[in-house]
Order: structure tokens, then sequence, then C-alpha cells
């Protein structure tokens, strides 16, 4: 009945598969074209959440500690006294001191300062320049200032780092009375912003670009791999791309090299900054291919390890069973239902040979229990089958007859057999293991007269047993 059973059960799950499999393939190929711009959608705005919550997150620390800076006493006393201190090494060590600890404290590639007064520009290595309005490289500092502004973000190349490409953050330093005592900022390395969107790309198949549409004016007209200007998006896109200032995103839809797409963008208020996601439906029409292909071999895969797991269960589901109605389920040896079969086979096989029947007992068995309590007692248990079966392997076998009791049949005469066990109770002796781990046994055996059955010589190697015991225990006795 059982094995019908189990037959039937794995019979349902495969039927499962299979019906579960062409609905879900039928369900997908029906409403593939109805769901594929919604998906897109549904995907482009996810994945919209996801980037811009991650660019504010990375971009508000810097602002943070750009703005914490810019409003710092130390920092608006120093401005303010640094024209008369402009050959003082200890005075100007204060100021690249401060910028160095917030470069090493949060990593970033830049952190500077220009002086309103001086229009020197420092950084944390030093003073790098003076900036002048016939530099072309410094009109940030003066489109910055005239803008009003609290603070921008700027990509420009980064003089003072081999003119790399770097994300600044620019903020003003006034004094109490409003007055413009210089610009404070940092600079981040771009590609690891770009590594990171990269990735979400990747992630969503689709491309990610930034209008940084609140920065000043500066020398940098250029397009990084994520930063790029309205005009060149333009002509990507081939569409008027629709800029304004709400910060709900707006999508629209358009077809491009005979694909449709979808561009989704969106305001941020606190950047400045409009995100510009584009995906296409190719992208959905090779996922879907790819599920389809995927759930095919998954279904083959899953129909194979059905039937090879119901043919391996089907030949070992007997013999698992027997297994466990036959093994001490404590110690791993055979019980005594098992040992009562096995006996006469080793008999029958070692008719020749002389054999040797034992038996013992854990001395004091009771007082471990009482003292380290009962799950204590089953781990010696444990110890003492596993100790038994290591020291007769190879000479006979050896079962748990019950309680503390083992029993055991040795293929060797009593002498062999006696040397055999006397190497098993030093094994539980040793001195290497912890005196709660140390234990004797009372051990009773007797050579088997093939005359007697199992029952008679139990019961010899029984009173055996009891000799050593009323001997004083830690002994063998033969009868």
């Amino acid at each position: 009945m059982k094995r019908h059973m189990l037959l039937f059960s794995n019979l349902i799950i495969i039927v499962s598969i299979v019906i579960g499999f062409i609905g879900i393939v039928y369900k997908d190929t029906r409403a593939y074209q109805d769901l594929a711009e919604n998906h897109l959608e549904n995907v482009l705005s996810l994945a919209d959440n996801d980037i811009s919550n991650h660019i504010e997150d990375s971009m508000t620390k810097p602002v943070l500690v750009s703005k914490t800076m810019a409003n710092d006493e130390f920092l608006k006393g120093w401005l303010l006294q640094e024209p008369e201190n402009a050959g003082n090494d200890a005075f100007l060590k204060q100021l690249y001191s401060y910028l160095n600890a917030y470069k090493e404290k949060y990593g970033y590639t830049t952190v500077f300062c220009v002086s309103a007064q001086t229009g020197n520009y420092y950084y944390q290595g030093g003073l790098n320049k003076t900036i002048s309005k016939n530099d072309a490289h410094d009109i940030w500092y003066y489109n910055f200032t005239e803008s009003g502004h609290e603070y921008d973000l700027e990509v420009d190349t980064n003089e003072t780092k081999g003119n790399f490409i770097t994300l600044f953050v620019n903020f003003r330093v006034e004094s109490g009375d409003g007055r413009l005592l210089g610009v404070i900022g940092v600079g981040l390395q771009i590609s690891t912003l770009e590594d990171t969107i990269r990735s979400y790309e990747r992630n969503y198949g689709l491309s990610v670009f930034i209008i940084n549409a609140g920065g000043s004016p500066n020398s940098f007209t250029g397009d990084t791999d994520i930063f790029i200007n309205e005009d060149d998006l333009a002509n990507r896109t081939k569409i008027e791309i629709q800029l304004d200032k709400q910060e709900d995103p707006r999508m629209q839809w358009y077809s491009s090299d005979n694909e449709r797409k979808c561009l989704i963008t969106k305001y941020d208020k606190t950047l400045s900054w409009y995100l510009i996601l584009e995906m296409n439906t190719s992208s959905i029409s090779r996922v879907f291919e790819e599920r389809v292909i995927s759930n095919v071999l998954f279904m083959f895969i899953v129909l194979i390890a059905c039937i090879t797991v119901t043919t391996v269960v089907f030949i070992n589901y007997n013999q698992r069973i027997i297994e466990l109605e036959n093994t001490d389920e404590l110690t791993g040896l055979p019980n005594r239902k098992q040992f009562s079969k096995r006996y006469p086979v080793l008999i029958r096989k070692n008719r020749e040979r002389r054999k040797t029947l034992f038996m013992f007992d854990i001395d004091r068995f009771k007082d471990i229990n009482d003292k380290y309590g009962h799950l204590f007692g089953n781990i010696i248990l444990k110890m003492v089958g596993e100790n038994l079966r290591s020291t007769i392997d190879g000479y006979g076998i050896a079962a748990r007859w019950g309680g503390d009791e083992f029993v055991g049949i040795l293929s060797v005469e009593p002498n062999e057999a006696k040397k055999i066990l006397e190497r098993f109770m030093d094994s539980l002796k040793n001195e290497d293991k912890d005196e709660c781990y140390r234990v004797t046994v009372s051990v009773g055996f007797f050579e088997v007269d093939g005359k007697l059955s199992m029952e008679q010589m139990i019961k010899k190697v029984d009173e055996a047993m009891y000799r050593s015991k009323e001997g004083g225990r830690n002994r063998m006795s033969n009868i």
C-alpha cells in the first residue's frame, strides 16, 4: 500500500508540474503583447525610484559635509584673517590640515576652499593657484558666486588631480552680516557614481543619463558616460525632451531604429538634476524568450529529477525501512532484533572457526544518569557504542541489547576474544579523557557451542556478566 501511495504521489507531482508549466507558458504568450509596455513602465518606475534614491543618498552626504564646513566658525575666522597672514606657513597649515581631515574622514578626491578676498584656491595638499577672470577654467567660481545660490553641483575637470573629470559640491561661505568670504566644497571621483549607475543599467536593462540643470556654467562643456547636456540627449533620441521642474516622473513613448522605446524624465529638486531613464521593448522580448527557454529546461530537469528520485526511492525504500527498524538510534549499532537475525548467519559463515559470545553492561550507569542527567548518559552510551564498533571491526558483530547492555559475537577463540575485549575496556578508561567520560564495564564471555541455541548462549554470557559484577565490576568472567 505504501509503495502504491508513493508512486501515486510522484505521478501527481509530475503531472502537476507539466500542467502548471503549460498553463504558465500559454498565459505568458497570450498576454505578452498587451502587457509588454505596461510591464516596461513598471520596471522603469521601479528603477527610477531605486536609482533616484541611491543618487540622492550618495550626494546628500557631500552636500551636508560642505554645508557643515561652510558654517564652521574656524573656517570663517580663518578666511577673515587670511590676507594679513599670507606668508605665515603655520597659519596656512591650519587650513591644509582642516581640509585634509575631511578628505581622509570621508574619502573624497578633493576638499577645497577659495578665498573671496585673495582669490587663492587652497586644497588639502596646499595652495593650488590664484583664480582669475582671465583663466577660462575659473569661470565656475564667478558664475557660482554671482548666481546667489547657496550651493550647486558641477561636473568639471580637477586641476589638482591631473584634470580628471570630477563631481564638485560648491558651498558659499558668508560672514554673519552676509558678506561673501569664499567657497568651500568637495570633489568626488565621478567614475564611482557612474560605476554604480552602470550596475543599475545592467540589472534593469536600460540606459541612464543625468542633466545637471542647476550647476553654474563652467569650462567643461562635454559629456561623460552618465552626465549629458539637453541638446545631445535630444540628438540621441530624435525627440523633443520635455524638461520641467515637476518632481513627478514624466513618461514619453517613441520609436527609434525600428524599436519601441520609453523615456522617463524626473527632476530632483535637492540636486537640481534631471534623471533620464531609457528602455526599449527588445529587452522584454529577450527576457521573455529566455524565460520560456529556462522554463522548458527547468521542466525537463524537474521531470528527470522526479523520475530519478522515484526510481531510487523504490530501490532503496525497503532497505532503508529495514535499516531504521533494525538499528539502534542512539549508538548506530544493530538492535536486539537485528542481532538475532545476524547471529545464525555468522555462525554458518564461520562454521569451521571457534567463536566467542560476549555481553557487558556499564558499571554504575544509574549513578551516571543520576549525577549528570540522562542526556549525558546518552552521550556515554553513544561513546561506548563507537568504541565497541571500532575495537571489534573485522572480528565480528555487536549490538545494543537494551538499556546499558551490549552483546556481541567474535569469530575468534576465547583467549583472543579476551585480548580484544581488554583493548575495548582500556579504551573506555583512557587517561586522555575527562574523568566524567571514563567508564568501566563488566563483561561476561563464553565460547559458542553449536549445540546450544542463541537464547541458551545469551543466558550463559548473562550469568558470566553478573559474576563479573559480583566480583567487583570492571572485569571479565567466563563460565
